[in-house]
């Protein structure tokens, strides 16, 4: 009786790991392989507050701002202004370029900005959720959601 306890102890230790590393691995694989195609999102926040919500394929497909503001959430037109480059992001503190980069999968690129570090502009190509571009100056994050 003994014995046979413990073997069931064992199995049931055994397949409670083996779940939980099913479930970390299908977590990570979800986490990186992200959303892909026109399920991914466009988020521009300045202060906190979204300034422009859209497909991510819009940013990359959308030739005039009547197209992109058209099948976007949430479109701030005193601050956004779109043109070949991309999304201009002007305020007060100053003004921020993003635009859809080809490279890869694509993703999101801070192609000018005047910030005086241009941190933001060395950011690189930002493909997933977990990856951020952010001028401090400009108090300005786009990331793909």
């Amino acid at each position: 009786m003994d014995k046979a306890r413990h073997r069931n102890d064992r199995l049931l230790l055994i397949g409670a790991l083996v779940l939980c590393a099913l479930l970390f691995f299908a977590q990570r694989i979800l986490l990186f392989a992200g959303v892909k195609g026109d399920e991914r999102q466009v988020v521009v926040t300045l202060d906190g507050e979204t300034a422009l919500r859209c497909p991510f394929s819009a940013l990359r497909d959308a030739r005039t701002e009547e197209e992109l503001r058209a099948v976007s959430e949430i479109y701030d037109e005193d601050i956004l202004s779109f043109s070949e480059e991309g999304v201009e992001v002007r305020t007060s503190l100053g003004y921020n370029i993003i635009s859809y980069a080809e490279e890869g999968e694509g993703g999101l690129i801070c192609t000018a900005a005047d910030c005086p570090d241009k941190v933001c502009m060395d950011t690189g190509v930002v493909r997933t959720a977990a990856e951020a571009i952010v001028c401090l100056p400009h108090r300005l994050t786009a990331r793909v959601q």
